[in-house]
């Protein structure tokens, strides 16, 4: 049986420790050694994030469900010497190639249709639907049972939420919000926050700040 990577799991809420269980259920190459969390301690928890020395021999995967977070903490990490991996889960449906993918978690049966670009610290949730040439910034989250459309574009730290829709060649903006059940029929500006059918702004502005 070939040897598993030790894997080093940033963050134990309840992404961290779906993570974890979803290594262990379908059997992946990883062997989980602990999380680290600077709020949460534990059995598993071996130390904080904010003072945690790299191991040379682990590989590290970032687990928050905000963009920005999963950004800023690998990017932190990796100026300590830390080295990312990606997760594909099994169920995952993908002609797009995802094994060379820098920290990203693309989760239970979505679905990635062919030359889609994807960038660094992007999470893709449950049953959500990419289409052809579809291309990805860094940092964005795409909730459960979203749809993108061919040839649309998300910028980085964009969010798409659960049961939206973004049609082809749109492009949301860099750090935008689309709201939950949306059906997004025109370009979204950077740091806008869009809902309904169609989509229309409700509020504007960095909601990091």
């Amino acid at each position: 049986m070939p040897s598993k990577t030790p894997l080093i799991i940033v963050g134990a809420g309840g992404m961290g420790r779906e993570v974890a269980a979803g290594i262990k259920r379908y059997d992946l190459p990883y062997d989980v050694i602990g999380h680290i969390d600077d709020e949460k301690s534990g059995a598993n928890i071996l130390g904080k994030i904010t003072d945690h020395v790299p191991t040379a021999a682990a590989r590290y995967i970032t687990c928050f469900g905000d963009g920005t977070a999963r950004n800023r903490i690998r990017s932190m990490l990796a100026s300590r010497g830390a080295q990312f991996t990606s997760i594909t889960s099994p169920t995952v449906q993908s002609v797009t190639p995802t094994a060379d993918l820098i920290n990203c978690l693309i989760l239970g049966s979505c679905s990635l249709s062919n030359d889609t670009q994807i960038g660094s610290d992007v999470l893709i949730q449950t049953l959500a639907v990419l289409g052809h040439d579809v291309v990805l910034g860094d940092g964005i989250t795409i909730s459960a049972h979203a749809f993108v459309g061919g040839y649309a574009v998300l910028e980085d730290l964009c969010t798409v939420h659960p049961h939206a829709v973004v049609l082809p060649k749109v492009r949301i903006g860099k750090g935008a919000v689309v709201g939950a059940g949306s059906v997004v029929i025109k370009d979204v500006a950077p740091y806008t926050t869009v809902f309904g059918s169609p989509a229309k702004v409700i509020a504007y502005g960095k909601p990091h700040d």
